[in-house]
C-alpha cells in the first residue's frame, strides 16, 4: 500500500510564490489544493450513486401526448357491442376515427423488488470506501510533503557541508601557492587541490538538481514555492491502532458481498409493480356522423414477474462470486504486506534514532581529526592524499548523519499513513 507514496503526483498546479514558516502551513495549503478537492468530488459521486439506487423505490410518473393517423377507422378506446348499440340508438357519434389525438399520464409504482435493498447497501459500502480512500490519499500526500521536506533538509545541510569543505580547500590552496612559489612543494599539489574543488562543484550541481525536483513536489501538492526547508519537530508519538489503509478495501469486500446478494435475489425473487394510466382521447370526424369525439380512458394493473430461465443472470451470479474472492484475497494480501512493512518500519525507526546519535558524534570526531590533519599537512608531516581523505571523511560523516535524520522523518510519515495518524498532529 505504501508503494503509492511516490514523489510523482499527477495533479500539476500553478506555482504560487508563498512562504511557509511551519509544517502546519504546508498541511493547511494541501487541504485547499485541487489534488485534495478531486478526492472530495469523487466522494460526492459515491454519495450520488447511493441516492440513484434509492430513487428506484419511488414511483415513475410520465405524461404523454401523440397524434396518430391510421389507414382505416380505429377505436379511441375498447368498446363492447352493447355500448355500440346504445350509442347508435341515441344517435351519438361512435368513437372510431382515422385521426386520433391522445394526452395523458402514466405511472409505475414498485411494490416489491427484493434486490433493491442489497444494491442500496452495496452503494453505501462503496460511499464509505470512497470516504476512507479520500482520507487515506490525504494522509499519503501529507507523508509526501514530510518526506520531501526531510529530503530537502538533508540536501541543504549537505550543500552547506560541501561549501564549507570547498572553502577549506580554497584556503589550503591559497597557503599551498606560497609553498609552490618558494619551491618547497611541487606544482602538481595545486592540481590535486583544484581537482578536488572541481569534484565538489560537480557534486553541488548534482545535488541542486535533486533539490529542484523536491521543491517541485512540494509545489504540486501545496502551491507553495519554498525557499528553504521548514523545520520539523516531533509533537507526539505515532498511535498504533488497526491498519487504516485496510479500511477502504474492507468496505469494498462488503460491497462485493452485497452485490452478489443482489444478483442472487434478482435471479430467484419475483418483482411486483403497480401500473396506472389515464388518457384523454380525441378524434375528428367519427365514422358514422362525421362528428368530433372525446373519450377518457384509464386502467390500473398489479403485475408480477419472475425469471424461470435466464442464463445471463446465472452467469452474473458466478461473476459476482469471483469478484468477492478477488477482493478478499486483495484485502488479505494488503494486510500481510502492511503487517510486514509496519514491523520493519518500527525496527528501522529504532535503529535510525540510535544511528542519528552515533553519526552526530562521528561528525565531532571527524572535525577534530581534520583540524589536526590541516596542521600536520601544513607542517609537512602528512601527505596531501592523506589530508584530502580527512576532508572526504568529514563530508561523508555529515552526509550520513543528515541522511539518517531524513530517513527518520520518512519512516515516521509512512507509519502515520499505515495507522491513519494525521501528520499535522504528529509533526509540527
Amino acid at each position: 500500500m505504501l508503494k503509492t507514496i511516490s514523489l510523482i503526483i499527477v495533479f500539476a498546479i500553478a506555482t504560487v510564490d508563498l512562504s511557509a514558516t511551519s509544517m502546519k502551513d504546508l498541511f493547511t495549503a494541501l487541504k485547499k489544493q485541487p489534488v485534495t478537492k478531486v478526492d472530495t468530488e469523487i466522494s460526492k459521486i459515491a454519495k450520488a450513486a447511493e441516492k440513484k439506487v434509492n430513487a428506484a423505490y419511488y414511483p415513475s410518473i410520465n405524461i404523454f401526448a401523440n397524434y396518430t393517423h391510421y389507414n382505416s377507422p380505429t377505436n379511441l378506446r375498447p368498446l363492447d357491442p352493447l355500448a355500440t348499440a346504445k350509442l347508435n340508438s341515441n344517435g351519438d357519434p361512435l368513437p372510431f376515427s382515422q385521426t386520433i389525438q391522445k394526452i395523458g399520464i402514466k405511472a409505475t409504482v414498485p411494490i416489491f423488488i427484493k434486490e433493491l435493498a442489497s444494491l442500496s447497501q452495496k452503494v453505501k459500502y462503496l460511499a464509505k470506501s470512497a470516504q476512507f480512500k479520500k482520507r487515506l490519499n490525504f494522509l499519503q500526500n501529507e507523508a509526501i510533503i514530510v518526506a520531501s521536506n526531510a529530503s530537502l533538509k538533508y540536501i541543504d545541510s549537505l550543500l552547506t557541508a560541501l561549501r564549507v569543505t570547498r572553502k577549506s580547500l580554497i584556503k589550503t590552496e591559497s597557503n599551498l601557492k606560497i609553498s609552490v612559489k618558494s619551491g618547497r612543494t611541487p606544482a602538481i599539489a595545486l592540481d590535486k587541490i583544484d581537482e578536488k574543488v572541481n569534484q565538489i562543484d560537480i557534486t553541488i550541481n548534482n545535488v541542486n538538481i535533486k533539490r529542484t525536483a523536491l521543491l517541485s513536489n512540494i509545489v504540486k501538492l501545496t502551491g507553495i514555492k519554498l525557499k528553504a526547508p521548514v523545520d520539523m519537530f516531533l509533537n507526539k508519538k505515532i498511535k498504533k491502532d488497526n491498519f487504516f489503509a485496510l479500511k477502504p478495501l474492507e468496505e469494498v469486500v462488503k460491497a462485493s458481498m452485497s452485490d452478489y446478494k443482489a444478483a442472487k435475489e434478482k435471479r430467484y425473487y419475483p418483482k411486483v409493480a403497480l401500473s396506472l394510466l389515464w388518457s384523454e382521447n380525441y378524434a375528428q370526424h367519427d365514422v358514422k356522423y362525421d362528428k368530433d369525439v372525446h373519450r377518457g380512458y384509464g386502467y390500473y394493473s398489479l403485475g408480477i414477474s419472475m425469471p424461470l430461465f435466464d442464463k445471463t443472470l446465472d452467469s452474473d451470479m458466478q461473476l459476482k462470486k469471483i469478484i468477492i474472492m478477488k477482493d478478499k484475497m486483495k484485502l488479505q494480501k494488503t494486510k500481510n504486506e502492511l503487517a510486514s512493512e509496519a514491523d520493519t518500519l518500527w525496527k528501522q525507526l529504532k535503529l535510525l534514532l540510535n544511528s542519528e546519535e552515533l553519526k552526530k558524534n562521528t561528525i565531532k570526531k571527524e572535525e577534530n581529526l581534520l583540524t589536526y590533519a590541516k596542521v600536520a599537512y601544513k607542517e609537512g608531516r602528512m601527505t596531501e592524499e592523506d589530508y584530502l581523505r580527512y576532508e572526504d571523511a568529514l563530508i561523508s560523516s555529515k552526509s550520513n548523519y543528515y541522511e539518517a535524520v531524513s530517513q527518520k522523518w520518512q519512516t515516521i510519515a509512512k507509519l502515520a499513513v499505515i495507522y491513519g495518524n494525521d501528520l499535522e498532529g504528529v509533526i509540527k
